[in-house]
């Protein structure tokens, strides 16, 4: 069992951050917007935040990570968050576990996906922010066929749901 946990407040910095990103959230706004920030910077309270907000407006959130090796991390911070809201989705699960994932989000049980670079193509329909965590990594690219860019997709699903990624 995951001990839930509560909103950090935020510094200075990270509510001159968060600003813009609410006022897009809250206006419905289709933006990509680039945050800069070393490694415990404080990014991932920015991003559970964010999809907080979207949440409450009734929307989804997608959370990509470059390795499904910090997928289980990312997936902690988020089920701590979020509860039984998050689904996780990435090439290391069994064909069982990501159906039964799939499902999930398919059904409209959760309202959160994290996982690696096939995580964007999750079958939600009412994307309120896509986020890409580190999206300068060479592994949001997919090099066999069929071949596409993360970003790429991000950015296409975002101008067809008009939401905003991060």
């Amino acid at each position: 069992m995951i001990e839930r946990s509560k909103p950090l407040s935020l510094t200075d910095e990270q509510v001159r951050v968060m600003d813009p990103l609410v006022k897009a959230i809250k206006e419905d706004v289709h933006e990509t917007l680039l945050l800069h920030g070393v490694t415990g910077s404080g990014k991932t309270e920015i991003y559970l935040q964010a999809i907080a907000a979207v949440l409450k407006k009734g929307q989804e959130a997608i959370m990509l990570v470059p390795e499904i090796a910090l997928t289980p991390q990312m997936v902690t911070r988020f089920k701590a968050r979020f509860g039984d809201l998050v689904a996780i989705m990435h090439s290391g699960l069994s064909n069982g576990e990501k159906y039964d994932e799939w499902r999930k989000i398919h059904r409209q049980e959760v309202k959160v996906v994290v996982g690696a670079r096939s995580a964007v193509f999750a079958p939600f329909s009412n994307i309120g922010i896509i986020i890409i965590d580190e999206e300068h990594e060479t592994s949001y690219k997919q090099e066999e066929t069929p071949r596409y860019h993360t970003r790429d997709v991000a950015k296409y699903r975002g101008k067809r749901h008009e939401l905003r990624s991060c």
